[in-house]
């Protein structure tokens, strides 16, 4: 079956291009077939005025997966610009290894994974040349039903910042934290969700906040409406960025095909 989306936003403000942590749960593919799985997307636009304004974007996602191991690699790149400036810049590499704990012989499949993953991005908007992490932990689904599926994490990561207009360098412990989740609420509505807690281990109070939501409702067979509420909070930010960066979309998605 071939499908084709159209969604219409009416308000957005830039929430990826300027939110510090990176979703990894909605890049998860959620299904249980084993084996490689994944998706290539590239996209250019541009618009001719008294100047031309451009904008690039490439992303990939594939993930491997068997019974006790799972692999998943994110590419991110995106640009914006005109003719005689350049208005954001960003780019993301991430790697992530699951292995389920399983004890030998065991009936049931065991709810808990440990997880190591590694990440190296830069962001004009945060003014972040560089930032490089490496992480490990546990990951636990305590819900799996045919209503939907929860998770909770917990890991620790060391990561390296240098800022672009000061060349500062920043090296931290940080713990992380997140809930997950993939609801059917009904046969017409769906709710999914993450939100990530990240404090300093030295300095509690320098943390860093994100939750990503979204609801869709099915109003005709081929019909959906969607709402998305997307937060982010840095009790700590490089000097001239925000504390606190929200976006909100509100759309519909048209399916079309067999």
């Amino acid at each position: 079956m071939i499908r084709f989306f159209f969604i219409a936003n009416t308000f957005l403000v830039g929430f990826t291009s300027t939110a510090q942590i990176v979703n990894i749960e909605n890049k998860r593919i959620y299904d249980d077939t084993l084996g490689w799985s994944g998706v290539i997307d590239a996209s250019m636009s541009q618009v001719k005025n008294d100047q031309l304004f451009f904008n690039l974007a490439f992303r990939t996602r594939v993930q491997y997966k068997t019974k006790r191991h799972y692999y998943l690699i994110l590419l991110d790149e995106q640009f914006s610009g005109s003719s005689s400036a350049t208005y954001s810049n960003s780019g993301m590499a991430h790697f992530r290894y699951a292995y389920r704990l399983q004890r030998k012989n065991a009936e049931r499949k065991s709810p808990w994974k440990w997880e190591s993953y590694a990440q190296v991005q830069y962001n004009s908007v945060l003014d972040l040349q560089f930032r490089g992490l490496i992480g490990t932990g546990l990951r636990w689904k305590f819900a799996d039903k045919d209503l939907g599926k929860m998770f909770l994490g917990s890991s620790v990561f060391i990561e390296h910042e240098v800022i672009r207009s000061s060349a500062d360098e920043y090296s931290d412990l940080r713990w992380s934290n997140y809930l997950s989740w993939y609801l059917n609420v009904s046969k017409k509505i769906s709710f999914t969700g993450a939100t990530y807690i990240q404090p300093n281990t030295e300095r509690f109070k320098d943390y860093r906040f994100m939750g990503q939501y979204a609801l869709l409702f099915s109003v005709f067979k081929r019909l959906d409406l969607r709402a998305e509420f997307n937060g982010f909070y840095d009790s700590d930010p490089v000097p001239g960025v925000n504390n606190w960066v929200y976006s909100s979309v509100f759309g519909i998605r048209v399916k079309l095909g067999e």
